[in-house]
């Protein structure tokens, strides 16, 4: 059958970015079937996605269950499926690789989908702790993410445990700056987090083998909130 569109009109429809990420997923199409002038077929992302692509007189009418696609736009996932269409599937070996990784991708989504938000944490620090690579990968990958400002916010924190593994003295400032913010906010539940940040700093100076000024900085704290018990209290508890 005449295909009743063109590349062109893809990108048209789609946008520079969404049709180089459509380009991109062509090796994630998978089952192509025709029925008249429908197309059918799944692309696996994140999850396995179902796109069709239909004519109708105004144009190309399309649909796909990924979030974009439900909200309307003209998704990645149709440009992978419009290119395989004009240009026929990739080489099979290739293709049925990719869609194994993604399908095993998609399934490990799942498995992550149970853990809690701190358990998800942990389990990506600790697998960083032992690969230096990941490290570095993450570390600049969270740094496109974050937004500098006045307050340290979740992200610049995670960021900085991060960091703290490869590079300890990029993450003593964010530490010291939320420290004090929940010093300053003066009640027991921001004491009890600045005690917390307080080992976390300890701990970066000591892999910089600086751990007097981590002493140094924990007395100055002591002395300058004094008046405030219950911060001592906090302190004592996780031996500061």
């Amino acid at each position: 059958m005449t295909a009743f569109f063109s590349k062109k009109d893809l990108e048209r429809l789609a946008g520079p970015r969404a049709y180089q990420r459509g380009v991109a997923s062509v090796p994630a199409v998978d089952g192509l079937g025709t029925s008249g002038a429908e197309i059918t077929a799944t692309v696996y992302g994140s999850e396995p996605w179902q796109v069709r692509l239909d004519r109708r007189p105004a144009g190309l009418d399309f649909s796909c269950d990924c979030p974009r696609g439900m909200a309307g736009d003209f998704c990645r996932h149709c440009v992978a499926v419009g290119l395989v269409y004009l240009d026929g599937p990739v080489e099979k070996t290739r293709s049925a690789e990719f869609a194994a990784a993604q399908r095993e991708i998609a399934g490990l989504r799942r498995l992550l989908g149970i853990l809690d938000r701190e358990d998800l944490i942990a389990l990506l620090l600790d697998t960083a702790h032992d690969d230096h690579d990941l490290r570095r990968h993450l570390a600049a990958r969270v740094d496109e993410l974050v937004t500098p400002g006045t307050d340290v916010n979740d992200t610049e924190l995670r960021l900085a445990d991060v960091r703290a593994l490869t590079d300890p003295a990029s993450a003593i400032p964010v530490y010291k700056k939320h420290i004090e913010a929940r010093i300053a906010a003066r009640n027991r539940r921001d004491y009890a987090e600045a005690a917390r940040y307080l080992q976390h700093l300890k701990a970066a100076y000591q892999r910089l083998h600086r751990k007097s000024e981590a002493v140094a900085y924990i007395e100055a704290l002591r002395a300058a909130h004094a008046r405030k018990h219950n911060l001592l209290e906090e302190l004592a508890k996780r031996g500061l």
